[in-house]
């Protein structure tokens, strides 16, 4: 039957409407792009890092972001707080220790950027000096009871602690006393505790390894400067933001001043347990002469924690995840790429890649550190 002129006046109007409601849609959409872009240019972005002002970790934030004066830089207390922070929007970039040159691999942040959807824009090697601090002027070595510091810092000035406090200590103590350690999150944490409790405490007077900027912040006394375990101690730093986020259409917020920084890139796989599985991922790499830097292995989580996209059914005890960092070759072609991705998948029951990024580290000869002419700063007083 015909429709009536009612009817196609109702058809116009609901069309008209209809476009309205884009058209609104549309405009909401520009609209809250824009107060983001106005937000981002009056006030800048956010960068998370771990720690306080003072630690390791805002020092490398303030070197990524030196030539970014508009993002702000805070602080949160733990890796899986700064991932929530940028997996969640509320932070444009976070900065997070990867590895250290002396203590090595920090394994949660392996397990964090798995089982968060970002990727790594960049990674810089921060030089790092501890120092060991306490809290009155009076102290000397002799006089520490304990020492605080985050696990893997702890593990990077071992030889000091063992070769220069243990001694001092059981010299006034006895032979058989044993120096406390007392594991925190982050240096900074460190040396506000050793700030709050160092001297009072029923354990006995504390000291804590941190940095400089840090001590001084927390107005402690330096007793000793530059006591990692090697001459040159360095922390890979990564800067991480959401995949599909704001972040990844922006340039990377690298030092301009870096000089022929690396192009590097990182991947995460899961592989079937069979002979030969690990030889046939990195002969996709060697046969094209790649350059793998660094492969790391971590648990394969099951529940919540396993990889997104994981096959139901593939976590089994004692099944890992293999992350493999290389150099892209110079003048490595899209269609290059493309046929090394699609080997790599072939030989993989997943993958997950993290993006090209630039990198800064330095290269120089691991040399043990010395101390036969250190004095107690306290001495030389």
């Amino acid at each position: 039957s015909a429709i009536t002129p009612a009817a196609q006046a109702f058809q116009r109007a609901c069309a008209q409407s209809a476009r309205v409601r884009a058209e609104c849609r549309a405009a909401g959409v520009m609209a809250e792009q824009a107060a983001k872009r106005a937000r981002t240019e009056e006030h800048g972005d956010v960068a998370v890092y771990t720690g306080e002002e003072g630690s390791l970790a805002h020092i490398a934030a303030t070197q990524f972001f030196k030539h970014f004066p508009k993002v702000s830089l805070s602080g949160v207390g733990s890796f899986a707080a700064a991932f929530r922070e940028v997996a969640s929007g509320r932070a444009l970039y976070g900065v997070i220790p990867i590895e250290n040159s002396a203590s090595g691999t920090l394994h949660s942040t392996y397990d964090l950027v798995v089982e968060h959807d970002v990727v790594i824009s960049g990674e810089l090697g921060v030089r790092e000096v501890y120092c060991l601090c306490v809290k009155t002027e009076s102290t000397m070595l002799s006089g520490i009871r304990r020492v605080l510091s985050h696990p893997n810092i702890l593990d990077a000035c071992s030889s000091f602690i063992d070769t220069k406090v243990v001694p001092a200590v059981r010299a006034v103590a006895g032979a058989d006393f044993t120096l406390g350690t007392r594991p925190t999150r982050s240096t900074t944490e460190a040396a506000r505790l050793t700030a709050e409790e160092g001297a009072e405490a029923p354990e006995g007077v504390a000291a804590a390894i941190a940095t400089k900027e840090a001590a001084k912040r927390h107005g402690l006394t330096i007793l000793a400067e530059d006591i990692g375990n090697d001459a040159f101690l360095e922390t890979r730093y990564i800067l991480i933001h959401r995949r599909e986020g704001p972040a990844a259409n922006l340039p990377s917020p690298f030092p301009r001043d870096a000089v022929s920084p690396l192009r590097k890139r990182s991947a995460c796989f899961a592989l079937r347990n069979e002979p030969g599985a690990i030889f046939r991922l990195l002969a996709c790499y060697a046969l094209r002469s790649i350059d793998i830097i660094k492969v790391e292995t971590r648990p394969l989580h099951a529940g919540h924690r396993a990889p997104p996209g994981l096959p139901a059914g593939t976590p089994r005890l004692w099944d890992y995840l293999f992350y493999v960092d290389y150099a892209v070759p110079p003048g490595q072609t899209a269609k290059e790429d493309v046929r090394l991705q699609e080997s790599l998948a072939e030989f993989s029951i997943w993958n997950r890649d993290f993006g090209t990024y630039p990198s800064q580290t330095t290269r120089v000869e691991k040399q043990a550190q010395s101390w036969d002419d250190m004095v107690d700063i306290m001495a030389k007083s």
